[in-house]
């Protein structure tokens, strides 16, 4: 199972890249996922980061995610297959 399937909350989430210069190197751990968004947890408060607009790591990974391509319902995303670039 890839990073692409598993469940995102209780990971850590880093923004490496986002068309709004401000997330960048924004970091937390994930506390709930919509079809559009993510809601991280940094330093005691929530952020909701639109997935459309940023790519990020879980847990210090290698693999960088674009959320544009994962805008899906998180029941929808773990069962889908993905092709590996």
């Amino acid at each position: 199972m890839t990073e692409w399937n598993t469940t995102w909350i209780g990971q850590t989430l880093t923004v490496v890249n986002s068309t709004d210069p401000t997330l960048i190197g924004r970091s937390g751990n994930v506390i709930d996922e919509t079809q559009n968004t993510l809601t991280i947890l940094e330093n005691g408060l929530e952020r909701v980061l639109g997935k459309a607009a940023i790519q990020f790591t879980l847990n210090d990974g290698k693999t960088v995610l674009s959320g544009s391509f994962l805008r899906q319902r998180p029941e929808d995303r773990m069962s889908r297959k993905y092709k590996e670039a």
